[in-house]
């Protein structure tokens, strides 16, 4: 009996462990498939991930090879803007910061000739693989530059170099070309001032003294002015009378002279002014030189400055056109492409996110970059080109300009007016705005000003343009300065007269009156 017993116990026991070895095969089984299916969903998104870096990787590239092109750009821009750069120090300047533009610039040398001047990086020798472009000048081939690659590289779209080299390379030649035509013009206007000193020398002015009263003491005429005048039939007169004899010394031209020997003796300094006659269809430019030579007697002399005139304007026509150029550049080109690249940058942004990656922490930081630089950019395109100008008015300009500089330097800029002043003539208002950039420029960096406000107003039938700023004033050499004389030119080629009044505690007002 209790065999039979055991021997049940024993089925039993083996019928129940045979059980627990099937279910630990299923359970195995299902463990496994679990496992494989895993291992694919791994290899998935590791291939997912490799195909996402490398994207991202590529775009990073792409972002930095344009950032190399537009600090090429810039430093160009930066050392023409210095005055008094030689051309040979531009071109000389240009060899040295090519090659770190172009996409292997480890092994990137450049060569620039031009007229009878030909610079190279230290590392140049004749190569096979070269990417070139011609300068010309006033439509004549003047030079060339030239970027080789010492070693071999992966074919792109021109042999080893990009597309976007080759748009570069052409834009580097132009602008070269535009700065020699530039440099020329300043030749020119050096050439003149040669000329007018030696001019100078041999006494061509016309020379005059005169009492305070108005009366004529003395008289010489110049080698081009006064040629009509007799200097006995004028000695001894009052100038406000000879208007009806010459027709040229108007009363408006004499009561102006007037004005001016009145504040030499005010101050009792040296004086110079600018005045300009117009005589049927043309203009004639004055400068006046009055200093007190006696107890109550000025000593002048009148120079012709038609021609320099002519030149500064040609010089400073030319300086603008190459900013607009730029500004559009920077504004239909680059920023156009700094936006593509935000766009495909956000996108993979989103992609990265979605599964999770840490690197879209990355992706954003790029993103936000880019959007930084393309900010930048459209402010440099701006500044350069306010072609707002002529579609929103001088109001609009000026509103962009105090936003632009709240923004960039954390100064408060506002703009005043009293009703919209309507002007209908695009270069005016392109002079009036320039006075006003360099005026806020000016305050920012030598008045150290944490308050601007730009004023536009009507003021007895005159047009009053006002730059006042809270800082410490300006030096006297930076009246003196060339960003001054611009400024001071800009006024007389629209009728305007400019002053800078300083009270004691700082405040220092730039005024356009025309």
């Amino acid at each position: 009996m209790e065999c039979c017993t055991l021997s049940a116990h024993l089925v039993d026991a083996s019928e129940k462990m045979d059980a627990h070895s099937q279910n630990d095969k299923l359970n195995n089984s299902d463990e496994l498939a679990k496992l494989r299916k895993e291992v694919a969903c791994l290899r998935a998104s590791e291939k997912e991930h490799r195909r996402t870096r490398e994207s991202l990787q590529n775009k990073t590239r792409a972002l930095g090879e344009r950032v190399k092109e537009l600090n090429c750009i810039y430093a160009l821009s930066s050392l023409v803007e210095k005055h008094r750069t030689s051309l040979e120090r531009i071109l000389h300047h240009v060899v040295e910061v090519m090659p770190s533009a172009w996409q292997y610039p480890e092994i990137a040398a450049a060569k620039v000739a031009m007229g009878a001047n030909t610079f190279i990086t230290a590392n140049y020798r004749p190569s096979k693989w070269t990417q070139s472009a011609d300068i010309r000048v006033r439509g004549e081939k003047s030079g060339f530059l030239q970027v080789i690659y010492l070693e071999e590289r992966p074919q792109c779209w021109e042999g080893p170099f990009l597309k976007e080299e080759r748009k570069l390379i052409n834009s580097l030649a132009k602008r070269i070309g535009e700065i020699a035509e530039r440099k020329l013009a300043e030749d020119d206007l050096k050439e003149s001032m040669v000329r007018n000193k030696a001019l100078q020398n041999s006494i061509p002015d016309l020379i005059f003294r005169i009492k305070k009263d108005g009366t004529i003491l003395d008289f010489k005429k110049g080698k081009t002015l006064g040629q009509k005048i007799k200097a006995k039939k004028i000695i001894g007169r009052k100038i406000a009378d000879l208007a009806h004899e010459y027709p040229f010394l108007s009363k408006d031209i004499t009561g102006r002279g007037m004005t001016n020997i009145e504040q030499v003796f005010e101050k009792g300094t040296t004086q110079l002014f600018q005045h300009q006659y117009r005589h049927g269809s043309k203009t004639y430019y004055y400068e006046v030189l009055l200093t007190v030579s006696g107890r109550d007697e000025v000593l002048g002399i009148i120079r012709d400055m038609t021609e320099w005139r002519k030149l500064e304007k040609q010089v400073l026509e030319i300086s603008e056109w190459e900013k607009q150029r730029i500004g559009q550049d920077l504004h239909d080109s680059l920023s156009q492409q700094l936006a593509g690249i935000a766009y495909l940058g956000k996108t993979l942004e989103r992609k990265i996110a979605a599964k999770s990656f840490e690197e879209a922490k990355d992706a954003n930081q790029i993103v936000k970059l880019i959007d930084d630089a393309i900010i930048q950019t459209k402010g440099l395109a701006r500044g350069l080109y306010p072609q707002w100008l002529v579609g929103e008015g001088l109001m609009a300009a000026f509103s962009e300009l105090a936003d632009t500089v709240e923004k960039l330097f954390m100064i408060k800029c506002c703009v005043e007016y009293d009703q919209l002043v309507p002007i209908d003539d695009d270069l005016t208002a392109m002079h009036l705005y320039r006075i006003a950039q360099e005026a806020v420029n000016n305050a920012i960096k030598h008045s150290l000003a944490r308050n601007i406000t730009i004023s536009f107003r009507n003021d007895k039938n005159q047009t009053v343009l006002t730059i006042r700023n809270d800082g410490i004033g300006f030096k006297k050499t930076f009246c003196e300065g060339m960003g001054m004389k611009i400024m001071r030119y800009r006024a007389n080629s629209i009728h305007a007269s400019l002053e800078i009044r300083s009270n004691g505690d700082g405040e220092t007002a730039v005024i356009c009156t025309f």
